[in-house]
């Protein structure tokens, strides 16, 4: 992804825990069909050894996608980014598209997107709201049968990370939202918006006690706290106003 000319003040990273609150729950042992492994749908390794599997998780995961809708919290980022001119840049490790139809206009997909596929033979990634099967073909080369979820998978490199560096070392504030604060990068994240002078700010259900520094920490739901947080950076009492 390319960065607007008017780098964002505000970079919002989100994960798992905002999109499980929108009744989209993240990749664990607990969304896998019995008799499924995380390393049988995780890998590029899986994926050549058995296609269809691996196709046909993601199918069903895509589907379970398109019956979500995003929660209060996807919603108070877009208000905010609308009532700020454009100035929140979302970096999420969610494959959903839910920050899109809440209406944030700047999301990197540091994982990639359910909602997209690649194709083996010509490298494009074209948008895919249906199955996948080893018949559909690319829309872009025509080629049949060679197209993966556009994830990025165990032992791939996240996408977009020069864009996210580069929006790092010049916002002003920093939110950590349904993420976990002392795993890395996010950790990592923290400390480089903290040396470039940004306020950082963590919102999740629960608060690990070997997270970094933050200026601020709200424990809770996320569908309450964002929002709340949200209105009072906007400086609103609600988003009619």
């Amino acid at each position: 992804m390319t960065l607007p000319s008017k780098l964002p003040s505000i970079i919002a990273l989100t994960g798992g825990g905002l999109a499980r609150e929108a009744g989209f729950a993240p990749f664990d042992p607990a969304t896998l069909p019995t008799g499924l492994r995380l390393e049988d749908v995780l890998t590029p390794d899986a994926f050549r050894r058995n296609p269809t599997t691996v196709r046909g998780f993601y199918n069903r995961r895509r589907r379970e996608l398109l019956a979500c809708q995003p929660s209060a919290a996807h919603e108070a980022l877009a208000a905010l980014d609308a009532l700020r001119s454009r100035e929140v840049l979302v970096v999420t490790r969610n494959i959903d598209d839910l920050h899109e139809r809440a209406g944030s206009q700047a999301v990197i997909h540091t994982h990639g997107e359910l909602l997209k596929a690649q194709c083996l033979i010509c490298t494009k990634v074209s948008e895919r709201y249906d199955d996948i099967t080893a018949e559909t073909a690319c829309p872009v080369c025509g080629n049949a049968g060679h197209l993966r979820p556009h994830i990025v998978w165990v032992g791939e490199e996240p996408l977009g990370m020069a864009a996210v560096y580069q929006a790092l070392a010049q916002c002003r504030l920093l939110l950590v939202i349904g993420i976990p604060s002392h795993t890395e990068p996010v950790r990592g994240f923290i400390v480089d918006a903290t040396r470039a002078g940004a306020r950082t700010v963590e919102l999740n259900a629960e608060l690990h006690p070997d997270a970094p520094q933050l200026a601020e920490r709200f424990p809770g739901s996320i569908a309450e706290t964002l929002p709340a947080y949200a209105r009072k950076l906007a400086g609103v009492t609600s988003w009619a106003d």
